[in-house]
């Protein structure tokens, strides 16, 4: 099917992009199919454009990051044996290291992340560090991060 679709002069191949989408040297994404560029939007830090991958599922792409070396995302067998990160039992699906990072150690089947294991961002309330879990029945849940340490870890905990 990419040969259907004949890359201009300048433009370049996304990675992970499905074969109709071409970054111009300018930065803009576009569609060869409709030869026409596609939307950018701002999430308050950088610009992206929402694109599919061959498979049709949609991610963002930075345009800035092409030139990044290869992006490497966490796997489960990193989280639990290089960075030692023990299960959290109450919460199976997620993982805490002896200084504090709370990773997601099962994929999620949909959403932006879906298929990779991801550090839990942490969030400050009334002073103290939470990170959002989800619950097997589908709910979020609020959790104190450096409780949730210093109880699955106690004195190896390095978090202070």
């Amino acid at each position: 099917m990419s040969s259907d679709y004949i890359m201009p002069v300048g433009f370049r191949k996304i990675p992970r992009a499905d074969a109709k989408y071409a970054l111009s040297d300018n930065g803009t994404v576009w569609n060869l199919k409709t030869k026409k560029p596609l939307k950018q939007q701002w999430n308050g830090y950088r610009s992206y454009t929402t694109i599919k991958d061959p498979e049709g599922r949609q991610f963002r792409f930075d345009p800035s990051t092409i030139d990044d070396p290869k992006y490497t995302p966490f796997t489960r067998d990193w989280v639990l044996n290089v960075d030692k990160a023990k299960i959290i039992p109450e919460y199976p699906d997620y993982a805490v290291s002896h200084y504090g990072a709370v990773y997601r150690i099962t994929p999620k089947n949909t959403g932006p992340r879906a298929g990779e294991v991801f550090m839990i961002k942490q969030h400050t309330k009334n002073g103290f560090p939470y990170v959002r879990l989800r619950l097997d029945n589908n709910k979020r849940k609020f959790v104190r991060s450096d409780l949730l340490t210093e109880r699955i870890w106690g004195g190896e905990s390095t978090l202070s």
